[in-house]
């Protein structure tokens, strides 16, 4: 996905919000060069408690965690790349990986409508970047 923003002011955003979450889940308050290899659980919105492993942490490059729930394991990588000063790409990245051959099963029969609802929210955050950026 192209966003018409710096790539440097995307990825503070990103930053921002692991940052914001992580303090509201463990109290910690960390700055940006500590997040690879931090470790931390997480309550959802519906319940379910996770734990968080950050793996990826570049500067105005990439962001990537490691996500275990009772169900699942998530693999997520959020990719930046600028194209030029007012513009760059993002690309966005989800394995998933259920704990059961039942649970597989259920994750490929609701893929298609979940990866749907994915692609429509990142969309409202691209146009939601480029509305803030805009109005600096």
């Amino acid at each position: 996905m192209n966003v018409a923003v710096p790539v440097e002011y995307f990825f503070q955003r990103i930053i921002e919000s692991s940052l914001y979450d992580i303090e509201q889940q463990t109290g910690k308050k960390l700055n940006p060069n500590q997040l690879r290899g931090f470790t931390f659980k997480r309550k959802h919105a519906n319940g379910v408690v996770s734990t968080m492993t950050i793996t990826g942490y570049q500067p105005n490059q990439q962001y990537a965690y490691h996500m275990q729930t009772g169900r699942n394991d998530y693999i997520v990588s959020y990719n930046v790349a600028a194209i030029d000063e007012q513009h760059m790409q993002f690309t966005y990245e989800e394995k998933l990986q259920g704990k059961t051959a039942t649970v597989n099963a259920n994750n490929h029969a609701s893929g298609f409508l979940m990866g749907w609802f994915r692609k429509r929210r990142f969309k409202k955050m691209k146009r939601q970047m480029e509305s803030d950026y805009r109005q600096q």
